[in-house]
């Protein structure tokens, strides 16, 4: 699984930056790596693994929604506010089946 999610993304982002997957140009088309990323996985959890299905995702969003710089910290936010509360609920739920 983690195979398909990694072809997935390389595939996906080597399509949004050309074929150009490099530092360089993955740091200067960070929103596009980040919308990417959000479709692909969301929540650590796995929602697509098809290139074609997620460029179609990622290119309505960008059409319908064009990025800002406050956007995207906004969404990064969020991100990251659901990723600690499901990495504590995981600690917790440890912790709980460690105690029994």
């Amino acid at each position: 699984m983690l195979m398909s999610v990694l072809n997935c993304l390389f595939d996906s982002l080597s399509h949004v930056l050309r074929k150009n997957v490099e530092r360089r140009c993955l740091l200067d088309n960070m929103e596009g790596v980040f919308l990417v990323v959000d479709e692909i996985i969301d929540g650590g959890v796995i929602l697509e693994s098809d290139p074609q299905q997620v460029l179609q995702k990622v290119n309505y969003r960008a059409d319908d929604n064009p990025l800002t710089e406050q956007s995207v910290a906004q969404h990064l936010t969020e991100k990251l506010a659901l990723t600690t509360n499901v990495l504590q609920s995981a600690k917790e739920q440890i912790k709980w089946s460690i105690l029994k």
